[in-house]
């Protein structure tokens, strides 16, 4: 086996793994029975139910991987410890006074029913919310209801082994459709990872995607150039979940962004949240600190548990080098070019330069995808022609961002032609109201 070829630690995945399902632990200690509430800064609350459902769905996951006696038992521990949160009487009242949530309610319960913990009780009045004529109240854009139609076979058909259809809102949700890969928000994003998620189900019970894995897969790697560039771990970690999910190999890019993030949580001692402000954290001591950084940091931890234990599965894991196949010598430094125009002070530079010159070049495409979302969110259009000539001479103009940039620039040259018709029609009255004037 080459060196390049050769995978990545697996101790090293269980190790993250780990500390994720402790700080799972701690979370479910510290925040599962009132939440969490900031004073300063409402987005950070935190209501007891999406910390409960997101421990369960990180549980779910890790038990893909429970290979070892360290993360088995870290999973029987939390699931114990999350039982009596996921069917409290808050849960059961929720079902009963929203019966269009019931799911909603019920998912830490399926979760935790699937690795082998049912309660008959919250099954029945599961089934009789789920029965009310009240259950399809409520309207969900279509990855929310891929979530309703997962939770659904998880609870009705938990059993391992592959689907031979997709879920029926997969065709009209983002999975289906191409992404504005230029201009997307970061919820466009998150519809994208969580669709993934749910269609593929932790490779436990996966479905078929919706649309070639090629085209979801070059999207994915041009949101995962975005959210390097931006500091994101938190959705930049759901978007790497994209090649262990798919059994897609992983790419030079794919390899690069999960070093970055390992090199990033390996510095801080946890993955960080964006939301997690350091010079608050600071000030901060005791109970309240735990209770901020685990409300701010959880969820960006969990996505790391989550990735870990997907690439722990077989065949999942990623080498442990760059992969180099066919690159042109020299591409990364035509790239950089772009790039250091902007320079900006992000982690992903940080491992560029401990890579050798071909395995810059094997990320040539990453750094492309960087360097035009740049450009466009700066209002560089001018430059973007250049960029997609240098593009086009490195054999990377068929990519989707590339295409999109194209396309976008054929719209600018439109609009351009439309405003000046316009300034030569105000000229052209303003002229003949000279002349009106002059003659009267």
């Amino acid at each position: 086996m080459s060196v390049q070829k050769q995978a990545w630690n697996k101790e090293d995945l269980a190790r993250r793994l780990c500390h994720a399902l402790d700080i799972g632990r701690q979370a479910v200690e510290e925040l599962a029975e009132k939440g969490y509430t900031d004073p300063e800064e409402p987005g950070n609350n935190i209501r007891p139910e999406k910390l409960i459902s997101e421990t369960a769905f990180l549980l779910l996951a890790a038990s893909t991987a429970a290979d070892t006696s360290d993360i088995r038992k870290r999973i029987e521990d939390l699931a114990r410890l999350l039982i009596p949160h996921a069917r409290s009487e808050r849960m059961l009242l929720g079902m009963c006074l929203h019966p269009a949530m019931a799911l909603d309610y019920a998912q830490a319960h399926l979760c935790l029913a699937r690795l082998g913990y049912p309660d008959a009780n919250f099954d029945l009045l599961l089934r009789q919310s789920m029965g009310s004529q009240a259950r399809y109240g409520r309207e969900r854009v279509p990855h929310r209801m891929l979530e309703q139609e997962w939770l659904t076979a998880v609870w009705e058909n938990p059993a391992a082994g592959s689907r031979p259809h997709t879920l029926p809102s997969a065709p009209g949700s983002v999975l289906n459709h191409s992404m504005d890969l230029l201009n997307c928000s970061r919820e466009d994003i998150y519809a994208l990872t969580h669709a993934l998620m749910y269609v593929r189900d932790f490779n436990i019970a996966p479905r078929r995607l919706p649309r070639r894995r090629a085209e979801i897969m070059a999207e994915a790697e041009a949101l995962l150039a975005r959210c390097l560039d931006e500091q994101d771990y938190d959705t930049g970690g759901e978007v790497l979940l994209a090649w262990p999910l798919t059994g897609r190999s992983w790419n030079a890019a794919s390899v690069f962004g999960f070093r970055v993030l390992t090199q990033v949580e390996d510095q801080a001692g946890f993955l960080p949240a964006s939301s997690t402000r350091l010079a608050r954290l600071e000030k901060l001591k005791g109970s309240h600190r735990t209770h901020y950084l685990l409300a701010t940091a959880y969820h960006t931890i969990y996505v790391m548990g989550l990735l870990c234990a997907t690439a722990l599965q077989p065949g999942r894991t990623p080498p442990s080098r760059i992969p180099i196949g066919t690159v042109v010598p020299g591409s990364a430094k035509m790239l950089l070019r772009f790039l250091d125009t902007d320079p900006r002070s992000a982690h992903w530079r940080d491992e560029l330069e401990k890579l050798t010159e071909p395995e810059r070049d094997a990320i040539a495409g990453l750094l492309l995808n960087i360097a035009f979302r740049r450009k466009v969110s700066r209002g560089e259009f001018g430059v973007l022609r250049e960029l997609l000539d240098a593009a086009h001479a490195l054999g990377l103009s068929g990519t989707p961002a590339a295409s999109q940039t194209a396309e976008m620039l054929e719209r600018l040259a439109t609009f351009a032609e439309i405003k000046q018709t316009r300034v030569e029609k105000v000229r052209k009255a303003e002229d003949l109201e000279e002349v009106l004037s002059t003659q009267l």
